[in-house]
C-alpha cells in the first residue's frame, strides 16, 4: 500500500503541473520509445544513403569534397545517434523497480520526456537530410612520385642537363622548357627524375605527366594528365574536358604545378588539351621532351636544353651495371669495345648489357663481332641517328631465351604506340599459338608473367606502375615492327596508308601479323583469301574511344596466302557527326578464305556469327562493343578455348555448353546473362566472369525451402540452385544482374595474384556451390550474406585453414566468426580453424558477440594474425580472451572503431593462469611484441585495453591513434611499463576526446620521445604540452623531440602555455614543419623568440579561434639578439578569429618570408 500511495502521490504532483504531453511521458512511454526507435532506424537508413552517395561520388570522380552542410549533417547524426544509444542504455537500466513488479514512474517520466525530445531532434535531422548534391569533384594534389626506371644512374652528362632544367624552371620568367635529344638517349627518364627532384625540393607542389606521341589523342592526353595529378574528369567531350581542366588549374592557383609533356613530335595546341597558356597568374609551367629541336622553337620554349649521349666512361659504367660485371672482371677489355658500339645511348646500352648478363668471354666476343658487322648494313628507311640503337636492340632480341619470348615481343608491337598492354591480352595469344604447351589458362598466365619479366629485364618492355600491364618504348616498338617486317612475320601501316598500297610496296608473303592504322576511304572486302592467317583484329576502338572506320577496298584483288596475322586500327574523336555509323560491317563470307585463323578480335563492328562457321581452328574469339547476330553459330567453333564478349548484347543458347567442350575461359560482361544450366555444361571451364540469370526460377523458390518453411523475400538477394557447383573454376566474377556478385581470383588490388573469392548479397544456403573451392582459398570477402550465423564451421566445416585474408561486411545475422563449440573436431581436442589467417576485417556486424567463440577448455591460437580491423560491431564487448591474445605474436596493426558496447580489447576474466608475470602493484603483463599501429576510435564505453589489472606491453608501437574514447584509461603502471619502448619507437601520437587521458598524455610527454614525428592533441584538459623541467630534472642532455615535424593542438580549453621554458640547447624543435593551434581559448602567447629562432624548417603556421591569444612570438626577451627571427621556408600562414591578437611578427621577420605563397588573416579585431 505504501508503494501504491507513493505512486499516487507522484502522479498527483506530476499531473497537477503537467500538460497533456507531460502525462504522455508516463502513460505512452512504450509508444514513445518505439517512436524513438523508428526514427533512429529511419535516420540510420538516411545516414547510410548519404554515405553511399558520397562513396558513389568518390568512385565516380576519384576525388570529391563533401558539401559543408552535408558534412555538418553527418557529424550531427553521429552525435545524436551516440546520444540515443546512451539514452537507450539508461532506459534499459532504469525502466523498472522492484525487479519489474512495479514501473519506476519517476524514471519513466524523465526518460519519456528525454526520449520525446530526442525523437523531435531525429525528426529534424531527417528533414534536414534531403540534399540535391552531397559532394563535388575537386582537384587533388598528387603525392606520388613519377614512376622513374628502377635502375636510374645519374652521370655528369645527365646531372648537368638535370641541373639546367631545375635552374630554368626556378626562374619566375620561365614558363616552358624544352628537352631535346636523340631517341633512346634518356629524355623521358631524365624528365621524370627532374620532376621528382623539383617536387622534393618544394619548388613545385604537384607534377603531372602525359605522353603525346606522333599522333596525339587529346582525350587520352587529358586522361593521363589528370590521373597523374590525382584529379578526375567526368566529361566525355574533348572540349568540355578541356574547359574542366582549365577550371581545375584555376582552382589550383595556390599550388605550383609542373606539367611534363613527353615525346612531342609536332606543335601541340595546349588550349585544346586544357592547359592554360599566356596567363601570367597561372601556376603552371611546362617541361616538354622531343627528339626534334625545331619542335622546341615552334612551341615557344623559353629555355632549350639538349641531352647528349653518355661519355665513354659513363656508357661503360652503365653497361657493366646491367651486365653484372665489376672492375676486376676479365671482361673489361671487351666490355669497353661493346660500350663503344652502343654510341653512348642508354637504351641501347641497357638492352645489350642485359642480354649479356651471365655470359662468358666467348659470348661477349661473338656479341662484339655481331654488333660491328651489323653496322656495315644500313637499315633502309631509318635515319642515320637511329641506326645504332636499332642494331643494339636487334641484338638484345636475338639473345632472348626461347621463341615464346621473341613471339611475345613482336606481338606487343601490334598494339598502338604508348599503349598499356594488359598481360591478359597476351595470355590469349599464348593459348592460341601454343607457346608453352600447357593444359590450363592459369598455367599459361603464370608463364606469360615469366616471359614479361624476361622482356622487362632485357629492357625491351617497360613498367607502367601497374602490375597487370606493360608498355613499349616508342623506339623499341619501332625496332620490333622493323624486325617483324624484315622477317615477314608482322605487317604494320602508318596513318593514311591503306593495306592494298602496302601489299604493292612490300613483299609480305611470310608475315605473321599485320597492324593497320586506318584509312576511312576503304571498306572491308566481301572475302579475304589468307589461308595461313592466324591472328586477325578488326578494331575501331582504342582506349575506349570511337575510332575511324578502317576499310580495305581493293584487298580482295590481292592474294595474301602467307599472312598469319592482321590487325586493323584507327582513331577518331569521341563525338562523331550526327547520323554517322562508326561501326564497320563484317561481310558474311569475309572469313571464308582464312581457315587457319586462331585468334579473332572484333571491336566496334557489326557481325553475324554465321560468318565464323568456317573457322574450325579458332581458339580465341573477342567481341567488344559489337552488334552481334546469329549466336547459335558459336557452336560450330569446336576448338574454342577463350570466348570474350563485352558490351555486345547477345543471347547465349543453352546447348552451347555441350558444343564448346574445350572452352576454358568465358568472359561475358555487360552483354546479357547466361543460364546456370549452360554454365554447368562447359566441362573444361576454368574461369568465368559474367552474370547468371533466373537462379530463383531454376532452383529453390525465394518463398519456401525444402521443409516447406516460408523464407523472407528480398529482391536484392539471390538463391542458387541446390545442386549448382563450380567444380573446376579457378577464377570467376559472377553476378545475377541485381546485387549478388561473387568474384574468384581476379587480378585486382584486392586479390593480387592470390586465390580469392568475393561474394556479395547472397543467401547463406547458396554458399554450398563453392564447397569445392573453400579448401584452397587464400582470400574470402563476404558482404551481405543473409542467414549466416558463423563463418566456420557453417560455410566450411573443414576450417578454411588455407585462408590468409578474411573480410566480412554487413552480415546482419552473424554472431561470431569462428564457433569452436560447433566444430566437428571439438570432442577430439583443440579445433584447427583459420590457422593461417593473417588479415581479418569486420564492418557493420550488428549482432556479432564474439569473434572467436570456444569452450573454456579449448585454446584458440591466432599465431598468424597480423592485421585486425573491427568497425561498427555494436554488440561486441571485447575482442580477445587472454589466452587468444597471448598467441598474437605476429599482430602488427589493430583498428577498432564505432563499437558502442566495447569495454576492453582483451577480456582476462575468462582464463587466468597461474604464475603470471607481474609488473608493479601486482599487475600481470600481456605483451604484443610486433604491434606497430594501434587505432581505437569512437568507443564510448571502452575503459582499458586489458581488463582485470593486466598491463598491455607494446614493445614495437610506432603509431597510436586514440580518438573519442572518453572512458579509456591507461594506468601509471601500464605507462611506466611501456615508457622505454615508446621513447625509442613511437612516431605518431594522435589523442582526441579521451578525457581520462588528460593526465596520462602530459605524463608521457615528460619523457623524450626520440623518434616522434607527428603529435596531435585535441579535446583534453591539459595545461601545458611539454613539461621541460621534468625532463631536465632527469639529466637529459640530448635535444628533445628531435624528429618532431608536425604539431597540432586543437580544442584545448585549459592550455595556457605550449611549454615551460627550458635550456634552448635541448629544446629547439628544429625539424618542425607544421604547427596548427585551434580553439585554445586560454593561450596568451605561442612561441618564445628563442624557440622561434630555431624553427628554420617551418612551412605552415595556422592559428585559429584562440580568443585570449595576444602574441605569436614573445618579443620581450632578448630584443637585441644577434640572430633575428626568420622563417625561410614558411609557405602558408593562417590567423583567424584571434580577437586579442595585436600583431603577427616583428617587421624584421618580413625579409625572410621569401617562400610565402598563402597568407590568410581574418577576424582578428585588434590586429
Amino acid at each position: 500500500m505504501e508503494i501504491l500511495s507513493g505512486v499516487a502521490s507522484k502522479l498527483g504532483e506530476l499531473l497537477a503541473d503537467a500538460t497533456i504531453n507531460q502525462a504522455r511521458y508516463l502513460f505512452c512511454f512504450n509508444s514513445i520509445i518505439k517512436e524513438l526507435g523508428d526514427k533512429e532506424t529511419n535516420l540510420k537508413e538516411a545516414q547510410d544513403g548519404i554515405n553511399e552517395k558520397v562513396e558513389q561520388d568518390r568512385q565516380k570522380h576519384r576525388a570529391v569534397v563533401v558539401e559543408k552542410d552535408v558534412e555538418k549533417w553527418l557529424a550531427d547524426v553521429v552525435k545524436e545517434m551516440a546520444n540515443v544509444q546512451n539514452l537507450k542504455a539508461k532506459i534499459d537500466e532504469n525502466k523498472s523497480c522492484l525487479n519489474g513488479w512495479c514501473p519506476n514512474w519517476g524514471c519513466r517520466y524523465w526518460l519519456g520526456r528525454k526520449a520525446l525530445k530526442k525523437t523531435s531532434k531525429l525528426a529534424d535531422l531527417l528533414d534536414r537530410g534531403k540534399f540535391s548534391t552531397v559532394a563535388h569533384p575537386t582537384p587533388l594534389s598528387s603525392n606520388k612520385e613519377l614512376p622513374a626506371p628502377r635502375h636510374f644512374m645519374s652521370f655528369e652528362t645527365t646531372e648537368l642537363a638535370c641541373n639546367q632544367i631545375i635552374e630554368a624552371l626556378k626562374k619566375e620568367s620561365t614558363k616552358m622548357v624544352g628537352l631535346h635529344g636523340l631517341g633512346g638517349v634518356g629524355k623521358t627518364t631524365l624528365a621524370k627524375f627532374a620532376g621528382n627532384q623539383l617536387r622534393q625540393q618544394k619548388i613545385f607542389d604537384d607534377v603531372g605527366i602525359a605522353t603525346i606521341s606522333r599522333d596525339p589523342n587529346i582525350i587520352n592526353v587529358q586522361s593521363e594528365l589528370v590521373k597523374s595529378l590525382g584529379w578526375a574528369l567526368t566529361e566525355k567531350d574533348e572540349k568540355d574536358r578541356a574547359d574542366r581542366l582549365r577550371l581545375m588549374f584555376s582552382e589550383s592557383k595556390s599550388r605550383k604545378i609542373l606539367i611534363i609533356l613527353d615525346d612531342v613530335w609536332n606543335e601541340l595546341d595546349l588550349e585544346t588539351v586544357g592547359i592554360p597558356v599566356g596567363d601570367r597568374d597561372n601556376c603552371c609551367k611546362i617541361l616538354l621532351t622531343t627528339r626534334l629541336q625545331p619542335v622546341c622553337d615552334r612551341m615557344g620554349c623559353d629555355t632549350q636544353i639538349q641531352l647528349g649521349v653518355l661519355k665513354r666512361e659513363e656508357g661503360l659504367a652503365l653497361l657493366r651495371k646491367h651486365a653484372g660485371i665489376d672492375a676486376d672482371s676479365t671482361l673489361i677489355g671487351v666490355s669497353e669495345q661493346i660500350a663503344n658500339e652502343c654510341k653512348g645511348l642508354p637504351l641501347a646500352i641497357k638492352a645489350v648489357g642485359s642480354a649479356l648478363r651471365g655470359k662468358g668471354f666467348g659470348q661477349w666476343k661473338v656479341a662484339l663481332h655481331k654488333l660491328k658487322n651489323a653496322k656495315l648494313n644500313t637499315i633502309e628507311g631509318i635515319g642515320k641517328d637511329d641506326q645504332d640503337v636499332y642494331h643494339c636492340l636487334k641484338f638484345s632480341y636475338d639473345n632472348l631465351n626461347g621463341e615464346d619470348s621473341r613471339s611475345c615481343f613482336l606481338l606487343c608491337s601490334l598494339f598502338p604506340e604508348d599503349y598499356e598492354i594488359d598481360s591478359n591480352d597476351l595470355v590469349g595469344y599464348a593459348v592460341a599459338l601454343d607457346w608453352y604447351q600447357v593444359e590450363s589458362i592459369e598455367e599459361a598466365r603464370i608463364l606469360v608473367s615469366g616471359t614479361i619479366k624476361e622482356l622487362k629485364a632485357s629492357s625491351l618492355l617497360l613498367d607502367t606502375g601497374n602490375d597487370r600491364s606493360v608498355k613499349m618504348h616508342d623506339i623499341v616498338r619501332d625496332v620490333s615492327l622493323w624486325i617483324g617486317s624484315v622477317g615477314k612475320k608482322y605487317f604494320t601501316s602508318k596513318v593514311g596508308i591503306g593495306l592494298a598500297e602496302r601489299v604493292v610496296e612490300e613483299s609480305l608473303e611470310q608475315c605473321k601479323g599485320i597492324s593497320l592504322v586506318g584509312n576511312k576511304k576503304e571498306e572491308l572486302p566481301t572475302s579475304l583469301v589468307c589461308p595461313n592467317l592466324q591472328i586477325l583484329q578488326l578494331q575501331n576502338t582504342v582506349y575506349n574511344y570511337k575510332l575511324k572506320v578502317v576499310t580495305t577496298d581493293g584487298l580482295a584483288e590481292r592474294a595474301m596466302e602467307q599472312y598469319e596475322g592482321i590487325s586493323f586500327l584507327g582513331y577518331v574523336k569521341e563525338e562523331l557527326p550526327s547520323g554517322y555509323d562508326y561501326q564497320f560491317h563484317v561481310p558474311e563470307h569475309f572469313f571464308e578464305g582464312m581457315p587457319a585463323l586462331k585468334v579473332v578480335t572484333v571491336i566496334g563492328g557489326v557481325i553475324s556469327l554465321k560468318s565464323l562457321q568456317f573457322l574450325t581452328n579458332l581458339q580465341v574469339l573477342q567481341l567488344i562493343q559489337c552488334k552481334v547476330s546469329d549466336a547459335s553459330f558459336l557452336g560450330k567453333l569446336k576448338r574454342l578455348q577463350i570466348l570474350c564478349v563485352k558490351e555486345s548484347p547477345i543471347e547465349i543458347p543453352e546447348e552451347l555448353g555441350d558444343q564448346l567442350s574445350r572452352l576454358k575461359l568465358l568472359i561475358f560482361i555487360n552483354s546479357g546473362c547466361i543460364s546456370p544450366i549452360t554454365i554447368k555444361k562447359f566441362p573444361q571451364l576454368e574461369e568465368f566472369y559474367g552474370r547468371i540469370k533466373d537462379w530463383e526460377a531454376e532452383g529453390m523458390s525465394s518463398e519456401e525451402n525444402d521443409d516447406g518453411k516460408t523464407l523472407h523475400t528480398d529482391k536484392k538477394i539471390a538463391r542458387l540452385p541446390k545442386d549448382f557447383t563450380f567444380p573446376k573454376l579457378q577464377r570467376h566474377h559472377v553476378s545475377n544482374g541485381n546485387k549478388l556478385e561473387f568474384l574468384m581470383q581476379e587480378e585486382d588490388e584486392i586479390f593480387g595474384q592470390r586465390r580469392g573469392l568475393k561474394i556479395n548479397n547472397c543467401e547463406a544456403t547458396s554458399l554450398g556451390i563453392f564447397s569445392a573451392l573453400y579448401q584452397e582459398l587464400e582470400i574470402l570477402n563476404l558482404r551481405t550474406i543473409i542467414g549466416c550465423h558463423n563463418i566456420v564451421p557453417s560455410i566450411d566445416p573443414r576450417g578454411l585453414n588455407e585462408l590468409t585474408c578474411l573480410s566480412v561486411n554487413e552480415c546482419k545475422e552473424l554472431e561470431c566468426i569462428m564457433d569452436a563449440s560447433k566444430s566437428p573436431h571439438g570432442k577430439s581436442g583443440n579445433p584447427v580453424m583459420l590457422s593461417r589467417l593473417a588479415e581479418l576485417s569486420m564492418w557493420q556486424l550488428p549482432e556479432l558477440k564474439w569473434i572467436w567463440k570456444a569452450p573454456a577448455q579449448y585454446v584458440i591460437s591466432l599465431q598468424a594474425l597480423t592485421e585486425l580491423t573491427v568497425c561498427g560491431c555494436n554488440n561486441l564487448t571485447y575482442i580477445f580472451t587472454l589466452s587468444q591474445a597471448r598467441s598474437l605474436k605476429q599482430l602488427k596493426s589493430l583498428y577498432v572503431s564505432g563499437c558502442w558496447r566495447m569495454e576492453c580489447i582483451v577480456e582476462a576474466k575468462f582464463d587466468h593462469n597461474e604464475g603470471e608475470i607481474s609488473v608493479g602493484d601486482g599487475n600481470s603483463m600481456l605483451a604484443l611484441p610486433l604491434l606497430t599501429k594501434l587505432t581505437l576510435h569512437n568507443l564510448p564505453k571502452l575503459k582499458s585495453f586489458c581488463s582485470e589489472n593486466y598491463c598491455s606491453i607494446w614493445t614495437a608501437l610506432e603509431e597510436s591513434h586514440l580518438r573519442h574514447c572518453p572512458n579509456l584509461t591507461i594506468s601509471s603502471t601500464e605507462l611506466e611499463a611501456n615508457l622505454q619502448y615508446l621513447e625509442e619507437n613511437l612516431k605518431i601520437l594522435n589523442v582526441d576526446n579521451c578525457s581520462h587521458l588528460s593526465d596520462t598524455i602530459p605524463a608521457l610527454l615528460k619523457h623524450d620521445l626520440k623518434n616522434l614525428e607527428d603529435l596531435k592533441i585535441s579535446q583534453l584538459g591539459v595545461h601545458v604540452v611539454f613539461q621541460l623541467e621534468a625532463i631536465i630534472a632527469e639529466g637529459q642532455e640530448n635535444k628533445l623531440f628531435p624528429c618532431l615535424k608536425s604539431l597540432q593542438l586543437k580544442n584545448l580549453p585549459e592550455l595556457q602555455v605550449l611549454y615551460h621554458e627550458g635550456p634552448t640547447h635541448i629544446f629547439s624543435l628544429q625539424n618542425l614543419t607544421r604547427l596548427l593551434v585551434i580553439r585554445c581559448s586560454k593561450l596568451k602567447r605561442l612561441l618564445s623568440s628563442t624557440l622561434a629562432r630555431n624553427l628554420l624548417q617551418l612551412e605552415e603556421l595556422s592559428v585559429r579561434k584562440c580568443l585570449e591569444l595576444e602574441q605569436i612570438i614573445d618579443e620581450d626577451e632578448d630584443e637585441d639578439h644577434l640572430q633575428p627571427v626568420c622563417f625561410p621556408k614558411l609557405r602558408r600562414i593562417t590567423f583567424y578569429n584571434c580577437p586579442k591578437l595585436k600583431h603577427l611578427f616583428h617587421i624584421s621577420v618580413a625579409p625572410s618570408l621569401q617562400n610565402l605563397t598563402q597568407l590568410w588573416v581574418e577576424s582578428n579585431y585588434e590586429l
